[in-house]
């Protein structure tokens, strides 16, 4: 089962990269908002059909709401990411993302934030972080 998450995570890698391309060259001509709409329709789309074959989910309302959470900021992260690419290249806008989403993940892991299972603060943790982060800066600056 390892396998098979060490390999879904490499493809979202990879889906990532061709997203942004993709949204990057949309937003051009369609703007951000046009291209948040579609591409956010298109994702509902799919992922509810895929859901309610194979998942056949138990409904509630904190799952909902948190559901309907997740679909406003992935507007506002397909939106802002589709600008920034289009704007300072795709690897420089991930660069930012990823650093970002890294600092803001180890503080909700380290709280147990949503119900995840709380992730200590560790020296190494902190560690990879900040070598990413530097990884970034590069990518950024050069």
């Amino acid at each position: 089962m390892l396998r098979l998450a060490i390999l879904l995570a490499l493809l979202a890698g990879v889906s990532v990269a061709f997203q942004t391309s993709f949204n990057a060259a949309a937003q051009r001509d369609l703007g951000p908002l046009v291209l948040v709409a579609i591409s956010g329709l298109m994702t509902g789309v799919v992922g509810l059909v895929v859901s309610l074959v194979v998942a056949r989910p138990e409904f509630t309302g904190q799952s909902v709401g948190y559901a309907l959470a997740s679909g406003v900021l992935g507007a506002v992260i397909v939106g802002t990411i589709a600008f920034a690419a289009g704007q300072g290249g795709v690897a420089r806008a991930l660069s930012l993302v990823v650093g970002t989403q890294l600092i803001v993940s180890l503080v909700l892991d380290s709280l147990g934030v949503f119900g995840a299972g709380a992730a200590s603060l560790s020296l190494l943790r902190v560690l990879g972080v900040v070598l990413i982060l530097v990884g970034g800066v590069l990518v950024v600056r050069y």
